[in-house]
């Protein structure tokens, strides 16, 4: 796999800051959450919730995109000239149980405003969609190498899945047996998706897909496709999930599970521990590492952490770039990291990721590799709404991209007081407008390797060496 290379800055070290918040365990009724299929009605504009339900918030956000996307097989979407007959990039069929949304008929007349937030709400859809389509892919190219090299050595078999606790990689993805799946997020939003994935809906669920004999997630429409259509339409219409369909062919009877035994849970020989983590604004994220610890990862043994559900938290550019470091802090030499930054600039972005010495760099959505069939024309990744809920990272973002821009302006207006052309615009000056562009804030992908040692791994290559002092012999850093 090829991994982005950049030179990285100096590490970010902890710091000390506000006292955690309180958590609260009340669901968020979503009302956000709409579907891009034909059968929905856009709400009015929701207010926004308070920090605490904020993951929650967008936990659900996430898994309504998910479900918009799990469906996209069998939806035609006429208003956008989408027929939806392509195949969908994934399939989460617990998606709708844990989007905790409501159907409603789609209203015939939009005014301005009304049709403007839709547009944001597809241009949100989207990101989240492409996020989770990219971050599958990448999380699955990792898990099926080995890391050669001298320190570190091995297959990728611990796996960290960092910021949305209804995160359903642990249930759809093929991931190798042995691999140990750790789910760090809010306990609130980790007691939602575990109620939600115990009922008895999920449970169904489970059984559908069992039954169709599924045993992949990419698109296709098979097995799979049709047990979450199935159990989208039971969910949907709030009706008892009591009975799962055969193979799907026409004038097949549905069979009763009367003794069910099947629960969403990981692939065989997997394992998933779910760990509390609070991300608000202005938190100590000092505790990833231990409580990761606690729950049995190894931070002397190769690891792939998966970033997703940090836009729209309200984080702070400083909270982002800390969580970043702790993850790192706890990743052992040559592990990958991978994810999704919330709104800041390409500079910010590319800054982050150094500091925490990760070699890697931003991708931005839209991109021919970043686009998977689901980018439109005329989208900008910074006009979705979630900006304005992303306001620490944007006001710097907002803030370094307007001194780009006088920069340049001063040196044009530098250059036409001395009596140069108005077209005339020197290399420098045409390298800092381009700053100015890639400085606009949006989110972003990333892929990144850590390239320093562990805590753990410092402690060890601490000791060997002091082992090597005092029996005075030399030390050649080989402490494998």
């Amino acid at each position: 796999m090829a991994w982005n290379q950049m030179t990285w800055v100096g590490r970010t070290r902890r710091t000390t800051c506000l006292a955690r918040a309180q958590q609260h365990a009340v669901p968020h009724p979503g009302a956000d959450m709409l579907s891009a299929a034909t059968t929905q009605r856009l709400p009015q504009q929701p207010a926004l919730p308070p920090p605490s339900l904020l993951p929650l918030h967008v936990s659900q956000r996430i898994a309504a995109a998910r479900a918009v996307e799990s469906r996209r097989h069998r939806r035609r979407d006429t208003r956008n000239g989408d027929d939806g007959d392509g195949p969908p990039l994934f399939v989460d069929p617990y998606a709708d149980l844990l989007a905790n949304w409501r159907f409603h008929e789609v209203a015939d007349q939009m005014d301005a405003t009304a049709r403007q937030r839709w547009q944001r709400h597809q241009l949100r859809t989207a990101l989240d969609v492409i996020a989770t389509a990219h971050l599958d892919r990448l999380l699955l190219n990792a898990t099926s190498v080995s890391a050669v090299n001298r320190i570190t050595q091995g297959d990728y078999r611990q796996v960290v899945l960092l910021g949305d606790g209804m995160d359903t990689r642990p249930y759809r993805l093929p991931l190798a047996p042995g691999t140990a799946i750790f789910l760090v997020a809010p306990a609130a939003v980790h007691a939602a998706a575990t109620a939600a994935l115990a009922s008895e809906e999920a449970a169904a669920v489970a059984d559908a897909v069992a039954a169709d004999g599924a045993t992949t997630t990419s698109g296709g429409g098979g097995g799979i496709a049709g047990a979450a259509s199935w159990a989208a339409d039971s969910a949907g219409g709030g009706n008892e999930a009591g009975f799962v369909g055969g193979g799907g062919g026409e004038g097949e009877k549905p069979v009763k599970l009367r003794n069910r035994q099947h629960r969403p849970r990981p692939p065989p020989g997997c394992l998933l521990r779910r760990v509390p983590l609070e991300l608000q604004p202005g938190t100590d994220f000092s505790s990833l590492t231990p409580s990761l610890e606690a729950a049995g990862f190894r931070t002397d043994r190769l690891s792939v952490w998966v970033v997703q559900g940090l836009s729209g938290l309200r984080l702070r550019y400083q909270d982002v770039v800390s969580l970043l470091a702790e993850a790192a802090h706890g990743a052992a030499y040559h592990s990958l990291l991978m994810g999704e930054l919330p709104y800041m600039s390409y500079n910010q972005a590319a800054n982050a990721l150094a500091d925490c010495g990760l070699l890697g760099a931003p991708l931005a959505f839209g991109t021919p590799e970043s686009d998977y069939g689901r980018w439109r024309e005329g989208w900008s990744p910074g006009t979705d709404g979630d900006v304005d809920v992303d306001g620490g990272c944007t006001a710097t973002a907002a803030a370094d991209q307007a001194t780009q821009k006088e920069a340049g302006a001063a040196g044009r207006g530098a250059r036409a007081g001395a009596g140069a052309g108005a077209g005339s615009e020197t290399p420098v000056e045409a390298a800092a407008g381009a700053e100015a562009e890639a400085g606009a804030p949006q989110r972003w992908l990333f892929a990144a390797q850590q390239i320093r040692l562990s805590a753990a791994q410092m402690d060890v290559y601490a000791a060997h060496r002091t082992a090597a002092e005092e029996t005075d012999e030399d030390f050649f850093d080989n402490f494998s």
